[in-house]
């Protein structure tokens, strides 16, 4: 036996080699694996993670989420100043539904919002957690060791005086999420709402993910709106009709800014950074005040400006000279 042993000592060190890398590459995957299923940013889901985590237990009313179109239109801190409605833009560039899942529900953990408004540009992008969907074998390997797959997640483990130096971490103490874009890019394209517009349709993965929100939303005892903010290339009459048809089945609320243009004031030689795929800072102000005109006429949302223990956000508009 021990000649066979002797014989066999290169093998046995190979297996218990591979034994040791398989159990080392289990234990970092656990730590790793976000808790609500697969992601596809994990740099941007941990960011938001830990960002709202320094944020006052219990203290928001509304949550936004979606990709960019949410977080260069949707801006907390104006809706504070001019309704005292606290509220917290969860959303990234290119961030898709799993990310928001994940984002929403690690946030639940520590606050407990009246309403979840989802901006929809999401609905009809990629929603998967992999690159590639069709890479089966990789896509497998990925599943079974997480680390694969979230291999940039020490991006998020940078010390804070490396983190200082990204805006998304300096400016969103004092924006809550929002980010300020004043560069003007015109929109030159004609009328994009027309009734000619190709059908659309959820795809099926999105619509799994959305539903997985919706009932997220429910058990935490917040209220879901979907709201489609104004942009000129990346939203048509099809996917109105869509997100319309998804939220009568299911009785969700749904607002789509861009059939509200005239009344929110609008001007896409202005009002736009990027052609017209995002507004600007100066068009995001007319999209809060149209939208917190009607938060605050259809939701019991409470007021907190007078509210000693929201100071705080009253120092973020000092800070925040754009909202003077």
């Amino acid at each position: 036996m021990g000649e066979f042993f002797r014989k066999h000592k290169e093998a046995a060190h190979g297996v218990i080699f591979l034994g040791g890398l398989f159990i080392m590459l289990a234990v970092f995957s656990a730590v790793i694996k976000p808790g609500s299923g697969d992601v596809y940013d994990i740099t941007a889901v941990k960011m938001k993670n830990e960002v709202t985590a320094h944020e006052r237990p219990e203290s928001m009313d509304i949550l936004f989420a979606g990709n960019s179109e949410s977080y260069r239109s949707f801006s907390p801190l104006q809706l504070y100043r001019d309704h005292g409605i606290t509220s917290y833009n969860l959303g990234a560039s290119a961030l898709r539904l799993c990310d928001s899942r994940e984002i929403l529900s690690e946030t639940f953990k520590m606050q407990s919002p009246k309403l979840v408004i989802l901006e929809t540009d999401a609905l009809f992008e990629d929603a998967g957690a992999f690159r590639d969907e069709k890479a089966k074998a990789t896509n497998g390997v990925e599943k079974i060791f997480p680390l694969f797959h979230y291999h940039i997640f020490y991006k998020s483990w940078l010390p804070s005086s490396v983190k200082a130096k990204d805006m998304y971490y300096t400016d969103a103490a004092v924006f809550k999420g929002f980010l300020v874009e004043t560069m003007e890019r015109p929109y030159e394209g004609g009328d994009y709402m027309s009734d000619d517009a190709p059908k659309a349709k959820i795809p099926e993965e999105n619509e799994h993910i959305l539903n997985d929100i919706k009932k997220l939303c429910e058990e935490n005892g917040a209220e879901l709106l979907l709201v489609s903010a104004p942009s000129a290339t990346n939203w048509n009459m099809g996917k109105h009709s869509a997100v319309e048809k998804w939220a009568d089945k299911k009785n969700v609320k749904y607002l789509d800014l861009n059939k509200k243009l005239d009344e929110i004031g609008i001007d896409w030689s202005k009002d736009t950074m990027d052609n017209g795929n995002h507004v600007n800072f100066a068009g995001s102000v007319k999209v809060m005040d149209y939208l917190g005109e009607y938060l605050s006429n259809e939701y019991d949302l409470p007021d907190h400006r007078d509210d000693i223990g929201f100071m705080d956000w009253r120092q973020n508009l000092e800070k925040a000279v754009l909202y003077s």
